[in-house]
């Protein structure tokens, strides 16, 4: 089956083949498409081929629905761009009212925590994490914001504790493959 970008293309733009959909070039729209299907289906992890504008795209549109893309090995930029679609996505969210369940509502010392988490770096950082994990390992999106919502009020909890957190990569310290190969055990 063809997916069409309007009624005067002949060619369509994406098609779906069941377990796989293929474009024929590197559309953003039809990678959004192509995205918007997949997580529909429930896919929580999918392959991208081809081009690397393409892949780069797919890993992109992928990572910010919350889907694991495999075949696209992002740089410190992709990673950057990543971050502000997420942030971007969480703001139309917070906008448009989706996000009333995962956000305290009241003028509380809860609402004031989330409000800390939303402004502390590390925190912030810390939750996409958990909310790109989450998306892409739990499908039902009432047990998805259920959860999501426990993880924001126990990092809310832990600043109103004092924690602070390091952005997600800056504790990195490289580890010697023997070391690695221990801890796998």
């Amino acid at each position: 089956m063809g997916f069409y970008a309007d009624a005067k293309i002949k060619a369509p733009t994406f098609r779906d083949r069941g377990r796989q959909l293929v474009a024929s070039r590197s559309d953003p729209n039809a990678i959004r498409d192509m995205t918007a299907i997949a997580k529909h289906r429930g896919w929580s992890i999918v392959v991208a081929r081809g081009d690397a504008n393409f892949r780069r795209e797919a890993w992109l549109a992928g990572r910010s629905a919350g889907i694991e893309v495999r075949g696209y090995r992002p740089t410190e930029r992709d990673i950057q761009e990543l971050d502000r679609r997420i942030d971007r996505k969480l703001a139309v969210e917070a906008r448009s009212g989706r996000s009333r369940e995962a956000a305290p509502s009241g003028g509380g010392p809860a609402s004031a925590s989330a409000r800390e988490a939303a402004d502390d770096p590390g925190a912030r950082s810390r939750l996409r994490v958990v909310e790109s994990v989450v998306r892409a390992r739990i499908v039902e999106p009432s047990v998805q914001e259920r959860v999501l919502t426990a993880a924001r009020d126990r990092v809310a909890g832990w600043l109103e504790r004092g924690a602070r957190f390091e952005p997600v990569g800056a504790d990195r310290q490289p580890v010697d493959p023997a070391v690695r190969k221990e801890r796998q055990r």
